[in-house]
């Protein structure tokens, strides 16, 4: 019985590491809109400074522009900002 339950906990746990469910397209729409005005890397007229590239982290996704990153968790949370 206790094997079963460490394994269902190893399978939630390893499920949450990969997170699936996080687009990395949608990620990257969504730091260009959220936060590109923040970081400075959308001018004023709307042009983009720099790409933006989402790339897999356990537990949640690692967004990096050429002002910064940030890691989103699998919650789709902004978790740590680095500049």
């Amino acid at each position: 019985m206790a094997k079963k339950k460490l394994a269902v906990v190893a399978i939630i746990l390893l499920f949450l590491a990969w997170a699936p469910w996080m687009n990395d397209e949608k990620l990257t729409k969504w730091a260009i809109e959220k936060r590109a005005p923040i970081d400075g890397t959308r001018l004023e007229d709307g042009s983009i400074l720099c790409e933006y590239n989402s790339m897999w982290m356990p537990f949640g996704r690692w967004i990096a522009s050429c002002e910064g990153g940030y890691y989103v968790n699998f919650l789709q949370e902004v978790a740590i900002q680095q500049e």
